[in-house]
């Protein structure tokens, strides 16, 4: 029983070497065909659907810094009233009691004077 089992494994492993060489084989014959045709009709990558495709990645979406940070709590907000969000209880509490400033991140410049 488990001479057939080795006998089926071996069998198994060589038809996936055989079938990964094949694959290869007419990638490479794909590929090279294309190139052809491409250069023979002097065509470009919109014009065969492929001008999403980039070698460069598509920037990264920086997030807002911080605007009003409560340190004691330690909660934060970008100051922005768009988006999914509003404006957090805190901050509501800030404007009304008028201490907002007080919450303020100050930003120092990096160049020197």
């Amino acid at each position: 029983m488990y001479n057939e089992i080795r006998v089926l494994d071996q069998q198994i492993a060589e038809l996936s070497a055989r079938r990964e060489a094949l694959f290869q084989s007419k990638r490479q014959e794909a590929v090279q065909l294309a190139r052809a045709l491409v250069q023979q009709f002097q065509l470009t990558p919109a014009q065969v659907q492929l001008s999403s495709l980039s070698r460069s990645r598509a920037p990264v979406k920086l997030k807002r810094p911080a605007t009003f940070y409560d340190p004691n709590r330690g909660l934060s907000w970008d100051g922005t009233v768009t988006g999914p969000g509003r404006k957090p209880d805190w901050i509501k509490a800030a404007i009304e009691d008028g201490t907002i400033e007080f919450f303020r991140i100050q930003v120092q410049s990096a160049t020197s004077a």
